[in-house]
C-alpha cells in the first residue's frame, strides 16, 4: 500500500520515524518505512533503533551518493505502489498527516507543503527559519508555469517516479527537486496540492545555508546552460538575463563583492533581511556568469 522514504544525512531520524510509524500503524494499512543515510559524518546510535520498529529499515550507504541518487534509490528499493518522500529535518505538523495523504492516495502526485516552527530560533539559525516562512510556506500561491513544490514533502505513485527520476548529474544541493517536478508537469501529470505541511526545523546555521544557496545557484547556471531549465523558472536568473541586456550585470557583480560581508553579516544576525538574502543570490549568479 504506501512506502514512507526518507534520506537522511547528518540527522537523528528517529523521532520522526516513531511518529510516521504510530501514525500508519493506526490507519491499519499495509506498510513499510526506510531510511537511508548518505554516508553521514556524524552518526546517531538512535537511528539504528528505527530497525526494532515492525516493517522499518534503516541502512548506512558506503559513500555518499548526493540528494538525487539516494531519492532515486529509496523508490528502487520500495515495495508499494505509492511513495510518500519525508525529509529527515522535518516533522509533521499535525497527527492526521498519514490518514489526510490516505484520502489523496487515488492522485498521481500530491505534495502537502512546508511550513515554519512557530517560534523562531536565534542566530544563527533564524535566516533558514525566515526562508521557509517567507519562501517556502506558499502552496496556496501556485502556478503551472513555476510550481513551488516541496521535495521534503510528497506522495507520488511509482510508476510516475519510474517515468521521472531525479537528476543525478546534480549531486550538490539546489534545483534537483525543480527539475524533479516541472518533468512531471512536462509529462502531462498533475501536481494536487493539499494543505498538509511538514515543520522544518530550521537546524542549518547560517553559513550552511549561504554555502547551500551558493550551490543552488551553480546548480541553476549548470542547468540553464545545458537547456534543462529556461532562464524565465527563476527570478533570480530572469534578473541576471534582464541586467545583462541592459549592461548592468557586471555592476550587480561589483556591488556583491564590495559589500559582500556586511551582507553575510546581516544574513547571520538575530534580524537577518530577506532582501539581502535575495541581493546575495543575484549577486553571486552575476558573480559565477562574470568569473574570469
Amino acid at each position: 500500500m504506501l512506502s514512507i522514504l526518507i534520506p537522511v544525512y547528518n540527522y537523528n531520524a528517529f523521532t520522526l520515524v516513531q511518529e510516521l510509524y504510530k501514525q500508519v500503524s493506526d490507519c491499519n494499512i499495509a506498510f513499510e518505512i526506510i531510511v537511508l543515510d548518505d554516508h553521514s559524518n556524524v552518526s546517531f546510535e538512535e537511528n539504528n533503533t528505527i530497525n526494532k520498529l515492525a516493517g522499518c529499515t534503516y541502512q548506512i550507504l558506503p559513500k555518499n551518493i548526493g540528494r538525487s541518487a539516494i531519492r532515486n534509490l529509496l523508490a528502487s528499493k520500495a515495495t508499494f505502489d505509492h511513495l510518500l518522500f519525508i525529509d529527515a529535518g522535518t516533522f509533521p505538523s499535525h497527527h492526521n498527516f498519514i490518514k489526510k495523504y490516505l484520502k489523496n492516495i487515488h492522485h498521481k502526485v500530491v505534495t502537502g507543503g512546508m511550513t515554519y516552527l512557530p517560534k523562531p530560533p536565534e542566530k544563527p539559525y533564524k535566516l533558514r527559519w525566515v526562508y521557509t516562512k517567507k519562501r517556502e510556506a506558499v502552496i496556496k500561491k501556485q502556478n503551472d508555469k513555476r510550481p513551488i513544490v516541496c521535495s521534503s514533502n510528497f506522495l507520488i505513485q511509482k510508476e510516475v517516479f519510474n517515468k521521472v527520476l531525479f537528476d543525478e548529474t546534480l549531486t550538490k544541493y539546489g534545483c534537483e527537486d525543480v527539475v524533479f517536478f516541472d518533468t512531471i508537469i512536462q509529462k502531462g501529470f498533475t501536481i494536487n496540492y493539499i494543505e498538509n505541511p511538514v515543520i522544518h526545523d530550521a537546524n542549518d546555521d547560517a553559513d550552511t545555508f549561504i554555502t547551500k544557496t551558493e550551490y543552488a545557484i551553480e546548480n541553476l547556471i549548470q542547468l540553464i546552460n545545458k537547456n534543462k531549465l529556461t532562464p524565465d523558472r527563476y527570478k533570480v536568473s530572469r534578473l541576471y538575463y534582464l541586467l545583462r541586456k541592459i549592461h548592468l550585470d557586471k555592476l550587480v557583480k561589483w556591488v556583491f563583492l564590495t559589500f559582500r560581508g556586511s551582507l553575510t553579516r546581516n544574513l547571520k544576525s538575530s534580524n537577518p533581511s530577506i532582501l539581502c538574502y535575495d541581493f546575495y543570490r543575484l549577486g553571486y549568479f552575476c558573480f559565477i556568469k562574470n568569473k574570469k
